[in-house]
C-alpha cells in the first residue's frame, strides 16, 4: 500500500500538524494521508515524551489502531536503514523523525521495537 505524499499546497498546515504543542483537528477525505499525518505526529511525540504510554491516539476499530500500530513500527525499522539519495523530501522528514525517536527508545531503554505493545 503507498501512502500519499503532502502536496505543496497543504505542506504547512501538515507542518503545523505535527507540533505536539498544538492540538489539532484533522478532516480531510479518504485517502488524503490522515492516518499517515498521525503517524507522523505519534513519531514526534516519540522524541519527546518520558514514555510512549503518554501517547494516545484513539481510531474507530481496532483494526485502523493495528495498522497505526504496524506502521509506527515500520517507521521505527526503517530508520535504522541508509535512505536512496532519490527519497523524496516527505520520506526523509519521516526518517529523520523516526531516527529521533529511536534516539529516545534508547535512551530511555524502551525497547519498541522489542516491546511494540507499550504503543498500546
Amino acid at each position: 500500500m503507498s501512502h500519499p505524499a503532502p502536496t505543496l499546497l497543504d505542506s504547512p498546515i501538515r507542518e503545523q500538524a505535527l507540533d505536539p504543542r498544538l492540538c489539532c483537528v484533522v478532516q480531510a477525505p479518504a485517502g488524503s494521508g490522515k492516518t499517515e499525518l498521525l503517524i507522523q505526529r505519534i513519531l514526534v511525540l516519540l522524541a519527546q515524551v518520558e514514555r510512549p504510554e503518554e501517547i494516545l491516539a484513539i481510531t474507530f476499530t481496532r483494526k485502523a489502531a493495528g495498522e497505526m500500530r504496524s506502521r509506527v513500527l515500520k517507521a521505527l525499522r526503517d530508520a535504522e536503514q541508509p535512505l536512496p539519495e532519490d527519497a523524496a523530501e516527505h520520506l526523509r522528514h519521516q526518517r529523520e523523525r523516526a531516527r529521533a525517536a529511536l534516539a529516545r527508545d534508547r535512551a530511555h531503554g524502551w525497547n519498541l521495537l522489542q516491546q511494540p505493545a507499550r504503543l498500546g
